[in-house]
C-alpha cells in the first residue's frame, strides 16, 4: 500500500510516496536476446478464449463489443480495424460483429 508525504520546502509543495514494506531485494539475472518468433500468431489465443465460452457468455461479450465500437467518437477506419481483429481471431465472431455494424469485414 502507497502513502502520500506532503511537505513543504521554500513555499514548493512536494509529494514524496512512502511504503509499508521495504523494495525486495531479489535481483533479477540473466541473458537478455533479441530473437524473431517464427510463424507469429497473435490471434490462437483470444480465438480459442472466445470459443471456449458458452454461447450467452459469447452473445454478452458480443453485445458489450457492439456498444463500444457504436460511440461516435469511434470512426469507421477504427472500428473496422477491430473488426479485422477479432475475424482474425475468430471467422464467426467477426462476422456478427460486422453484420450488427453494418460494416464490411476487410479480410
Amino acid at each position: 500500500m502507497l502513502k502520500w508525504l506532503i511537505t513543504s520546502l521554500r513555499g514548493t509543495i512536494m509529494f514524496v510516496m512512502l511504503r509499508d514494506t521495504p523494495f525486495p531485494s531479489d535481483v533479477c539475472v540473466g541473458k537478455r536476446e533479441k530473437c524473431v518468433i517464427e510463424k507469429e500468431n497473435n490471434f490462437k489465443q483470444p480465438g480459442d478464449r472466445y470459443r471456449s465460452w458458452a454461447p450467452d457468455r459469447q452473445e454478452r461479450f458480443i453485445s458489450r463489443w457492439i456498444n463500444a465500437l457504436s460511440d461516435p467518437r469511434i470512426t469507421y477506419e477504427i472500428r473496422s480495424i477491430w473488426i479485422s481483429y477479432w475475424t482474425q481471431a475468430d471467422k464467426s465472431l467477426g462476422q456478427k460483429l460486422a453484420s450488427r455494424l453494418n460494416v464490411r469485414p476487410s479480410i
